[in-house]
């Protein structure tokens, strides 16, 4: 059954790049990936690991740029050898099996729905610098109908909307960077003297668990990945996909480093903020409060482009789901001249107001219970695409492998070990753990789903 499965990846990749436009260039897909990963969960919900790591927080980015680079790799691998629109799901179809590939659309879809509400539940955080009085669920509720009605009646060029926010959100980031050293070595030296470095020398204040326990919402950073799935059938030149992998695996993980240890030399870890910006915070102990108003402008604006990148990339998959006979069929119909999916992005709205829902019942813990969820998800579905990277290797020896994917096969069983530990180093954290038990029940929903949906469901026609 498998063989027949990958023949059919084959034939319908195929297919695809004879169809496809080819339309990406190199840049732009540095662009989108650099873009439509750094959001306003990074923006504001960088503050945990920090406070749960301290300076260790560096190396706990830099081991989750590893993690990243070999999921990255995989799906390279896979994506250049046979391109296909369903990504990640049709190859672990193919060579995992069908329940594997149900679970894995399905879990992607609920990651992206989890992570649309975090990003407009962080906007809302943001907005109420500026008003203050209205409640963060209402905030919450009108940035995610407007991306909602974005995608609804979208709007033209909106790929050069993307490309300029992706800009903003590297440009913020710089700027900061800039900022702060200008403030430590020119225009405040006397900053030095209360900084975090100058306080707190120790690399490791709060121990190796601290740094494991940090690690579930540093990965949360680098989610969103799944553009190099479906980037292969999109590029110009597909074999430049490899290049544009590492070019977005270095610039995030600079920027998180260079930015974060340029925010702890401002404010001492365990005064960092988990319930605002700690980079605006930065600028507000450095007393630029201009230049912290207008990060916090940035940041609000250009969290829209994360929000808009995943309605779209859940529809993508739920459409998905829909031609396997996966879910209700209604959700792979298009209508209108734009050929717009009105009824995955009706979908998409009810999860969305479910997830938003909580931020009234649940304010004050909402955020980090959304971005826990999201990360154990995005740990089930980043193993899952290591897995099937070394199912692929089976069947396929000799075949190129993405550089990113280094140390074959060691380096894949080792990130794979490395996502299993840090899940239970995560449970250790109680904030944690209800994001953890609201994705076992998430899974168990959808695997006693499968019972009914097992005996139609079946690859969309070549």
């Amino acid at each position: 059954m498998k063989s027949k499965a990958i023949g059919a990846v084959r034939n319908r990749s195929v297919g695809t790049q004879v169809k496809a436009k080819h339309s990406m260039s190199l840049f732009e897909l540095i662009l989108v990936g650099v873009g439509g990963i750094i959001g306003a969960g990074y923006f504001l919900g960088s503050g945990q690991p920090i406070r749960m790591a301290g300076p260790a927080v560096l190396l706990a980015f830099a081991i989750g740029g590893a993690i990243t680079a070999q999921t990255i790799g995989a799906l390279n691998t896979l994506a250049v050898d046979h391109p296909s629109p369903g990504a990640f799901k049709t190859y672990a179809d193919a060579y995992l099996g069908k329940f594997t590939g149900y679970m894995q659309g399905w879990t992607y879809y609920i990651t992206s729905i989890l992570t649309i509400a975090s990003e407009a539940v962080a906007s809302a955080v943001f907005a109420r610098l500026w008003l203050p009085s209205v409640p963060v669920w209402m905030l919450a509720a009108a940035f995610a109908l407007i991306v909602l009605a974005i995608n609804a009646f979208g709007v033209q060029n909106f790929g050069l909307v993307e490309s300029v926010m992706s800009v903003v959100k590297i440009a913020a980031l710089v700027g900061f960077i800039i900022t702060i050293a200008i403030v430590i070595f020119a225009a405040h030296p006397a900053t030095l003297g209360r900084t975090s470095a100058s306080s707190s020398l120790t690399l490791f204040p709060t121990g190796i668990s601290g740094l494991a326990q940090s690690m579930l919402i540093v990965i949360f950073c680098f989610a969103g990945i799944g553009v190099f799935g479906t980037a292969a059938v999109e590029l110009k030149e597909p074999k430049h996909l490899d290049r544009g992998g590492i070019a977005v695996v270095t610039i995030l993980t600079g920027l998180y480093m260079l930015s974060i240890a340029a925010l702890l030399w401002i404010v001492p870890y365990r005064t960092v903020s988990t319930k605002a910006s700690p980079f605006v915070q930065a600028l507000m102990t450095a007393h630029l409060h201009t230049l912290a108003g207008i990060l916090n402008a940035v940041i609000l604006i250009a969290s829209f482009s994360v929000m808009a990148g995943s309605v779209f990339s859940a529809n993508q998959i739920l459409v998905s789901l829909g031609r396997y006979r996966e879910a209700p069929s209604l959700v792979s119909r298009t209508f209108g001249k734009r050929r717009v999916a009105y009824g995955a992005l009706a979908f998409t709205t009810v999860g969305v107001a479910i997830c938003i829902a909580l931020s009234y019942v649940l304010p004050s813990s909402v955020y980090t219970f959304l971005i826990s969820a999201s990360s154990f998800l995005t740990f089930f579905n980043w193993f899952i695409m290591l897995l099937t990277l070394l199912a692929w290797k089976r069947k396929n020896k000799g075949k190129p492998i993405s550089k990113l994917a280094f140390g074959q096969p060691a380096g894949t069983y080792v990130t794979m070990a490395l996502i299993l530990v840090m899940t239970g180093y995560a449970l250790v954290e109680k904030s944690q753990r209800l994001g953890f038990f609201a994705c076992l029940g998430i899974a168990a929903v959808i695997a006693i789903a499968y019972l009914f949906v097992r005996k139609q469901a079946h690859p969309p026609e070549a």
